[in-house]
């Protein structure tokens, strides 16, 4: 019984691999489609698989995106959703921060001041807010880059 088990898992596998290289082979957008590689407040725009870093967006970083997928217009609706969320985002997160900070501080200070939670509270709600609405924007600029590659690759 294990052997069956083992050959239907081995042929369902060959069978998965066999379909994804045919899907692979029949759209080529390696060379010329758009990806984003994110890294700690940033991702480069990058084209194609090995291709130059085309733009770079992030935590107060300004790349129009609306401009390098402009041939998409539902690639374009979602460069607009990134652009807002990212900086609505970044903002508040670090609005938040110096919230977060001052409450701190205001803390650490030993008085018995009940500003201080308040702060520390409001400063974490904040972040989480903002960094809520920056994952939002990273989502739509996945989407976009997605339309972007799905309509330029016809």
């Amino acid at each position: 019984m294990k052997s069956r088990i083992l050959l239907a898992l081995f042929a369902s596998a060959s069978f998965f691999g066999v379909s994804a290289q045919a899907r692979g082979q029949t759209k080529d957008s390696t060379d010329h489609g758009l990806r984003f590689e994110s890294s700690w407040g940033s991702a480069d725009i990058i084209r194609g698989a090995d291709g130059p870093v085309v733009g770079r967006v992030g935590w107060f970083r300004d790349f129009d995106v609306e401009k390098l997928v402009e041939s998409s217009p539902r690639a374009v609706a979602e460069a607009r959703s990134f652009q807002t969320n990212n900086f609505r985002g970044s903002l508040v997160s670090a609005m938040g921060a110096a919230t977060m900070a001052i409450g701190i501080v205001v803390a650490s200070n030993s008085s018995n001041n009940a500003s201080s939670p308040i702060l520390i509270v409001s400063g974490a709600g904040a972040i989480g807010w903002g960094l809520q609405h920056i994952n939002r924007g990273y989502g739509a600029l996945s989407k976009a880059l997605w339309w972007y590659n799905h309509d330029t690759g016809r």
